[in-house]
């Protein structure tokens, strides 16, 4: 039987999580690993420990819910000030000037871990109120996503401190000291660096300075980091669209004899990694008996009775001069047998319909599946039958 901690450990929270924490955690977790979304094998035992965790720790913070309420009525709570805000006695009493230095001491160990990428040892720096709102590794995510799009260079932390107060929505006051840090980060998607002021606080807990973000603070600058990360992902995306339709045969308008080559290759190794029927047809076009100066029109008629059959299929590739290749995924040979047929019916007709011509047309394919893959040099054996390869 699994114990607590293992339960705590499943759903990525830490031992003090509260219930908003167990199920922001169990609704993230089922948007990845469930069987509907993930199709790895394990994702349904994984799935099932974590329904057991969050089930457990559910019932655990219910109990202990239950029991602050019974044990509130049961005899009155005596209130005393939080030890952080009384006066310190005579033998922990420091100098202003020994509370700055350690106050310095941890805002630049602080970003001097961030600077290293160690961001589990910044998390230590952190007070124990961001402790119970912010884990371990939501913490690493977060700064993580932040390196991605600003890495820091370098940074400088002013010597000198404003007082500040922190106040929260119990009254209780803690002594806060507000540092200016100058940071210097780059630019991934420019190659620049650029600097800025950041103000950071630090509070004194049990006698002890520590980092004090704030969970308000710390999800406000979650959401602006995504939204940027987002940004790059969707300026890299045009990029590969960019680089997808320069692969495209003007004409056409199908793949390039390199774009086929990369449809390919992304194919067959989907098909040796995870199996499956990978079919690839080669359709051959002549102007036959029809004049030479049809011999384009033709090419630009079968290319458009090909692309609306189709449309909502794979995408076809033009390989070369009256060679028109298409690539079939998770096609039994049979059906992509019919289909190649009746393309080759269907551009007859349309030629003459369209042209007054009839031009000859020859097909022929292969198929892989159950343990038989292909690779670069089947394919080229069967546009070899067209003098045609890869």
């Amino acid at each position: 039987m699994s114990s607590l901690l293992d339960h705590y450990r499943v759903l990525g929270v830490g031992v003090g999580a509260c219930m908003a924490d167990v199920t922001s955690s169990y609704k993230r977790l089922c948007r990845l690993y469930h069987p509907d979304i993930n199709s790895d094998p394990e994702s349904e035992e994984l799935m099932k420990k974590i329904n057991i965790a969050y089930t457990v720790l559910r019932e655990k913070l219910k109990r202990e819910a239950a029991y602050r309420e019974r044990a509130s009525y049961a005899r009155p709570v005596r209130r005393h000030s939080p030890p952080e805000t009384r006066p310190a006695g005579p033998e922990t009493r420091k100098t202003a000037a020994e509370s700055e230095k350690e106050a310095y001491s941890v805002i630049h160990g602080y970003f001097k871990a961030i600077s290293a990428y160690d961001y589990s040892a910044a998390y230590d720096y952190l007070s124990a109120y961001d402790k119970r709102h912010v884990s371990r590794e939501s913490f690493i995510e977060w700064r993580t996503s932040v390196a991605r799009l600003y890495p820091m260079r370098e940074f400088t932390v002013e010597s000198k401190s404003t007082e500040a107060k922190i106040t929260f929505n119990d009254d209780k006051t803690l002594q806060a000291r507000k540092y200016r840090v100058m940071v210097t980060e780059e630019n991934f998607t420019e190659k620049t660096t650029s600097s800025g002021d950041v103000e950071k606080l630090v509070i004194n807990e049990h006698g002890q300075w520590r980092i004090f973000l704030g969970y308000r603070g710390l999800y406000e600058l979650t959401r602006t980091f995504d939204e940027r990360f987002e940004a790059g992902r969707k300026r890299d995306y045009a990029k590969r669209f960019e680089e997808y339709y320069d692969a495209l045969h003007p004409e056409y308008n199908m793949l390039s004899l390199s774009g086929m080559r990369k449809e390919a290759s992304r194919e067959m190794y989907r098909q040796k990694r995870y199996g499956g029927t990978l079919t690839f047809a080669v359709i051959s076009i002549k102007a036959g008996g029809a004049r030479a100066a049809w011999h384009d029109e033709i090419l630009r008629s079968a290319a458009g009775t090909i692309n609306g059959v189709l449309r909502e299929t794979d995408i076809p590739a033009y390989v070369g001069d009256g060679v028109f290749a298409i690539l079939f995924v998770e096609l039994k040979k049979k059906n992509a047998e019919e289909i190649v047929g009746g393309l080759a019916d269907k551009i007859r007709t349309n030629a003459e319909l369209k042209l007054g011509a009839l031009p000859s047309v020859e097909y022929t394919y292969a198929s892989w599946s159950g343990g038989s893959f292909a690779d670069m040099n089947e394919l080229n054996k069967v546009l070899g039958k067209f003098s045609k390869k890869l």
